[in-house]
């Protein structure tokens, strides 16, 4: 599920808490630093939404990782940039949409 975005403030809350699993930085316009984490997570939340099928709509009780990055402003806190169902997954989604400006404290 590469880019499900989070539906709400109340769940990026609960994210925000999480323990990270993988940290980096990455430059917004080349220039700004700003932090970026994947997070470990029991629930994929759907989408809410009733035109949706269920498999994308409806919650699930399974294992799966969120990219969370803080703006260059710092509001919000954090901002929700998808969820995977694997750590390589969320880190492929998370290379693709921040661009070669992401580095990874690991790497």
């Amino acid at each position: 599920m590469p880019g499900r975005s989070t539906r709400s403030l109340g769940v990026m809350r609960g994210l925000e808490q999480a323990t990270p699993i993988k940290q980096g930085t990455w430059l917004y316009s080349g220039s700004v630093p700003c932090e970026v984490r994947i997070v470990r997570h029991h629930t994929l939340y759907g989408t809410g939404d009733v035109s949706d099928p269920p498999e994308i709509a409806e919650d699930r009780t399974v294992e799966c990782f969120y990219i969370l990055y803080h703006t260059p402003t710092g509001e919000p806190a954090w901002v929700g940039g998808g969820a995977a169902l694997s750590l390589q997954e969320a880190v492929t989604v998370a290379e693709a949409a921040l661009g070669s400006g992401l580095r990874w404290n690991d790497a």
